[in-house]
């Protein structure tokens, strides 16, 4: 190990508590990026982050405006020009911590009970992006870098990514590297290091089921009209059969098979069906038959009504219903085949009694990663060094829209890790950070930047 080595990995001991006290700041933010009333919050984020930047003493730092929520740039070169270019992905945009009443502290007040920090955010992602950057100034501050690091935050991950693409395109020449590193993906457990080689795709769109051109009271027209939250249910029950696969027409049809090797190494993750169980906190699992809870999760497709908005207390049958729905995509099922597969669906099994229209349609395809990649060795390598095990290879279940999206623009492929752990509650209440697995994997960042050059 050499000594500007050494110097680094003490120095991100030493200001373990610094960094830990700026991420907490960072925190308080309200970063929501799907709530217009937090748009403000979202450019105060970006903010935050340029400053932190600079505090590297970085060649560039920048705010690239976008339609949408900015994307924030850095870059600190390396000394030796044949260097590669590392691109450091994050997204400081969060979720929206409804409801609020299901949490045992202010989600946008970071607490810290035992080794865990509780905050919306705080796995999800803005935990990961402190990590990196604590990694780059443990180096970049006792030494020159061994690689190029250009830094890429944007704020709408949480939305799909929809301005991210033109961003990439109009700053291309900026945004070139030749690797991406995205700590987005999380860990199987504490002791479990995970080299990510798989993310799902998603499709997200609005079902909206009209009936009457006007709300009627239930008394005058109940039982003589079919009430369309009613036929909106219907529509919702049909797309899966009683054992939970997904009816719509060609569904499954170019579905990426499992391979043997895949089947063995996800039989021996330490995932299996009580851990489901215990993470949460239901009786019993459900999902199509034929595959294991985990194997559900990270290679197959799944359908999930994620929210339903219809009717009022005022005892009247409602105009219309509608319903948000997510379909997680396995790898090769095309986003466009999927909506023409619901819209299949819908045209023969939507009752003549109501009508059906499609509202606010994104989609983008799943991502696999080859384990011979660049940087894949120096990933694995910086793994076993800190946690001193075998890394594990998953296909994870999430999806991130941006990984497609810099590969297709850029021409980079990203590798996917993190230091998030299946019980940290992301998206839901009481949000998490394991700290002590976040102090291995920023410690595992800095071999991971050494490790590229060796």
């Amino acid at each position: 190990m050499s000594q500007h080595l050494k110097d680094a990995l003490q120095h991100t001991r030493e200001n373990r508590d610094e960094v830990l006290a700026q991420l907490r700041d960072f925190l308080t933010i309200a970063s929501i990026s799907d709530d217009p009333d937090s748009k403000g919050e979202v450019r105060r984020a970006a903010e935050w982050l340029v400053d932190r930047l600079k505090l590297l003493k970085p060649d560039r730092v920048d705010i690239f405006e976008t339609e949408g929520h900015p994307v924030v740039f850095g870059e600190i070169l390396c000394p030796d020009p044949s260097a590669p270019t590392v691109l450091l992905y994050g997204h400081y945009d969060v979720q929206s911590p409804e409801p609020l009443g299901s949490w045992d502290t202010d989600p946008f007040q970071p607490v810290i009970h035992g080794y865990n920090l509780f905050a919306r955010g705080s796995s999800d992602d803005k935990g990961q992006i402190m990590a990196m950057i604590a990694a780059v100034e443990a180096i970049h501050t006792t030494g020159p870098l061994p690689v190029s690091v250009k830094f890429l935050f944007e704020g709408e991950e949480e939305i799909g990514s929809p301005s991210l693409g033109q961003c990439l395109k109009d700053h291309r020449g900026e945004f070139a590297c030749n690797l991406v590193l995205n700590t987005d993906a999380g860990m199987l457990g504490p002791d479990t290091p995970t080299l990510v080689y798989g993310l799902r795709g998603m499709c997200r769109f609005i079902l909206r089921v009209t009936g009457p051109t006007s709300d009627l009271h239930s008394g005058g027209y109940g039982g003589v009209i079919h009430n369309p939250i009613h036929a909106l249910c219907e529509l919702i029950s049909g797309m899966h059969d009683k054992e939970g696969r997904v009816t719509w027409p060609g569904f499954y049809d170019s579905v990426r098979e499992m391979t043997s090797e895949e089947h063995d190494e996800m039989a021996e993750l330490p995932l299996d069906e009580a851990s489901f169980i215990e993470q949460s906190g239901v009786s019993r699992l459900w999902g199509e038959p034929g595959f294991t809870p985990l194997e559900r999760q990270g290679v197959r497709p799944a359908l999930d009504v994620i929210q339903i908005d219809a009717g009022s207390p005022k005892a009247a049958i409602p105009v219309d219903a509608q319903a948000l729905v997510t379909v997680r995509l396995a790898p090769f099922q095309d986003p466009d085949e999927v909506r023409k597969q619901l819209v299949s669906y819908l045209e023969t099994q939507t009752p003549s009694t109501v009508q059906w229209e499609i509202l606010d349609w994104s989609g983008f395809p799943a991502t696999l990663t080859e384990r011979d990649a660049p940087g894949v060795a120096a990933l694995l390598k910086a793994f076993e060094i800190i946690w001193g095990v075998r890394p594990a290879y998953y296909p994870s279940g999430g999806s991130i829209g941006a990984v497609g999206q810099i590969k297709e623009i850029l021409g980079a492929h990203s590798l996917l890790t993190g230091f998030s752990l299946p019980g940290d509650h992301i998206h839901g209440p009481n949000e998490k950070l394991h700290l002590p697995t976040w102090e291995k994997g920023t410690m595992a960042l800095v071999h991971f930047l050494y490790n590229l050059v060796e």
